[in-house]
Parts: C-alpha cells; sequence; structure tokens
C-alpha cells in the first residue's frame, strides 16, 4: 500500500568533479547544474579509454534509489562489459516522501522545466565530461521511472535516440492525483493523435524524428495494469508514424512461453516493441545468471522470468554485440 501511493504522490553547467563514492561502484555527481528539481545524480563509468560511448539513463521506481536499481537491473555489469556509460538520477524525499518521480506534476513534466529539466542537466553535464557519442544516448526505468522515462523522450526527442518503459503510462496521463489514480488503473485513454498532440505540445517547433520505443509490461501488474501499455503504442505510433503499420507478433519469444513480442517498425527498423510478460506483476523483470543474455538480482520488485529486460532494452537501443 505506501508503495502504491508513493507511486501516485510521487541551465548553467557546473565544471565541478563526481567526487563521492557510492555502492555498486558509482559515484555521486555533486553538482551538475541549477538542478531545479532537486534531484541527486550518480553515474557508472566502466574502466577503461572511453571515447564516443553510449549513454543510458536509468530511472529508479519508488521506495528505490540508484543503488538498488544498479543492482536489480545489472545496467553496471551491461556497461562494463559492452563499455558505456550509465546516468543514475534519483529522486530525494524532500520532493517525494516515497522518493517516486514527481510523473505527473506539470512543473516536473514540462520541457526545461522542474525534474525533467535537472534530468536533461545531468546528460549535458555527463556530455561535457566523457566522450559521449551524441547520436546514442538513451532512456530507460520501471514504474514512476517508467513514467519519467516517457516523459523525457517525449520533450527531448532531440536528445534520446530511443527509450525503454517498464511498467510506466504514456506522456501527459495524469496531471493531478485524481487522474493518476485513473492512468494506473488504465482507465486513461485517448486516440492517437490526441497522445501524440500532448507531446507536441511541448515540442512546438520540432520537426525531428522522435526516438523508437520499447515497452515492457507486466500481464499482471496490480498498481500500473497493463493497458497502459496499448496506450503507450497508441502515442508513440502517432509520433513514430507507424499507425497504419501492421504489427508482427511473436508469442513465445526466444523460446519463453512468458513473453510475447510485437513490433511495429518503420524503413526496416523496429520503430516500436512491446513485450507481455505473462506472470509478472509490478516489477522488473530479469534472468539471473551469468550468461550471455543474463542478469539481475531479484527482489520484492525484480522476478526471474528467464527474460533479462536490461539485456533486450540494451539490445533494442544497438548497444550489445
Amino acid at each position: 500500500m505506501q508503495y502504491y501511493f508513493g507511486l501516485i504522490l510521487i541551465a548553467v553547467l557546473s565544471a565541478s568533479r563526481c567526487d563521492k563514492p557510492a555502492a555498486t561502484g558509482m559515484m555521486e555527481v555533486l553538482q551538475f547544474g541549477s538542478n531545479p528539481g532537486a534531484l541527486q545524480c550518480y553515474e557508472y563509468i566502466p574502466e577503461g579509454r572511453l571515447r564516443k560511448v553510449p549513454l543510458v539513463v536509468v530511472l529508479h521506481g519508488c521506495v528505490q534509489d540508484a543503488q538498488e536499481m544498479a543492482r536489480l537491473t545489472g545496467w553496471n555489469s551491461l556497461a562494463e562489459q559492452e563499455k558505456f556509460i550509465v546516468l543514475y538520477p534519483q529522486q530525494q524525499a524532500a520532493n517525494n516522501l516515497n522518493r517516486c518521480f514527481n510523473w505527473y506534476q506539470a512543473d516536473d513534466i514540462a520541457k526545461n522545466a522542474g525534474e525533467a529539466l535537472s534530468i536533461r542537466q545531468m546528460i549535458d553535464h555527463a556530455r561535457a565530461r566523457h566522450s559521449v557519442d551524441d547520436a546514442r544516448i538513451f532512456v530507460t526505468g520501471m514504474s514512476a521511472g517508467g513514467a519519467m522515462t516517457a516523459v523525457m523522450a517525449a520533450i527531448y526527442p532531440e536528445i534520446f535516440n530511443g527509450s525503454a518503459v517498464l511498467a510506466g503510462v504514456p506522456y501527459e496521463a495524469a496531471t493531478n492525483l485524481g487522474s493518476a489514480l485513473l492512468a494506473m488503473g488504465g482507465n486513461v485513454t485517448h486516440s492517437p493523435e490526441a497522445w501524440a498532440e500532448k507531446v507536441r505540445r511541448q515540442n512546438p517547433d520540432y520537426a525531428g524524428p522522435y526516438p523508437p520505443i520499447a515497452i515492457f509490461h507486466g500481464t499482471d501488474d496490480p498498481l500500473v495494469k497493463i493497458a497502459n501499455a496499448g496506450e503507450l503504442v497508441k502515442q508513440w505510433s502517432n509520433l513514430l508514424q507507424v499507425g497504419d503499420v501492421t504489427a508482427t507478433e511473436v508469442p513465445n519469444f526466444e523460446g519463453n512461453t512468458s513473453v510475447t513480442a510485437t513490433t511495429w517498425a518503420r524503413n526496416g527498423k523496429p520503430a516500436i516493441v512491446r513485450y507481455d510478460i505473462a506472470g509478472l506483476g509490478h516489477a522488473i523483470p530479469v534472468d539471473a545468471g551469468a550468461g550471455p543474455r543474463q542478469g539481475g538480482e531479484t527482489a520484492t520488485y525484480a522476478k526471474d522470468l528467464d527474460f533479462h529486460s536490461t539485456w533486450w532494452a540494451a539490445h533494442f537501443f544497438g548497444i550489445v554485440r
């Protein structure tokens, strides 16, 4: 119940260094800009000489923090193996008692404002300090972090080259507490055009492409109903101009009877991939182990279904071999 209500109640660049060590091999970035959303920032830098590497922004869920998100998802292990940088924004209890990103607050999800701008400043700071490939910047997150992932991809399409939403909702599915309840319950529905217009209002002068999106959702999620996956598809099918594309559905994906993958392609490449995961509630799907497509750890909000969603998100981004 605490998690449920937590999910609802959820610049000028600095030249300072990242100098505060944290668990899981990460470092805290103490200053990264004006930080209007009052967030914290952690980053994981793999060993070795890095040149023009991808950057992945990972957003935790409610009652979690950056360290737990890194441990459960296995993003840092994958980053060490494939050599890319991982950036972890972290919510503070002063902003939200249950450390949820405020995905439904208008002041935090508008372009160049609040928490969204703080995350943008973290990215700009990382780009200034490290050799980041600007053509390979991605964002992903779980639950409230998944909803915030949709926010970042929607309002900063000029930055991101792909996104992956786990148990999230469409951009601007809610603008207050009442509509947040409705959205989580899968009761906020719009046409693809109406959903897309919410995004385009944030980018009135933008004429470029929107980032492709991967959507992971448990069929048994009791907190953020799977109907939201369908609404996300509607929003992004319009933005990515694949509304008239016939989707390709693959049950028993890669031999896994728990996973059905549905793909909408554009110009021969996946624009939207939706993974429906049977037997999964409100949790991160993982595949604990040391195999080439395995990783992550089980916990209250992470379940082993022989499906490492982190690896498949990275595969969708094109950053794993």
